[in-house]
């Protein structure tokens, strides 16, 4: 219930598990701007502008517990969630596979309404 709302994105920090650890951290800026409308029915909207691009759509999102599974488009996005007063904490593991290292996505946003 929490979920409900828009949010605006705030900061990405991505952790990949390389030989030595990577750390890379994007923050909002002005060329860099998304938000995420969670609503009732189960639909989620987002709308992303980066460097000048804009993009937007919608998918569908549910919850359970701290777990979270967005699908947009083929795509389907697995986590876990978690509230602290109007931030929201996205945590998106992504498992090693021949090509990739296995990494961490940490997503912050702010409540907006």
């Amino acid at each position: 219930k929490m979920l409900l709302g828009v949010w605006a994105f705030e900061s990405m920090t991505t952790i990949r598990n390389a030989k030595r650890q990577e750390i890379t951290i994007l923050y909002r800026d002005e060329k860099n701007i998304e938000t995420l409308q969670f609503e009732t029915s189960g639909a989620i909207k987002y709308n992303v502008l980066n460097d000048g691009i804009e993009k937007n759509g919608n998918g569908i999102w549910f919850a359970d517990d701290n777990h979270i599974t967005i699908i947009v488009e083929s795509d389907t996005t697995y986590g876990t969630f978690s509230i602290d007063e109007n931030m929201l904490t996205l945590v998106i593991n992504s498992e090693e596979t021949d090509k990739l290292y296995e990494n961490s996505t940490i997503i912050k946003y702010i409540k907006k309404y």
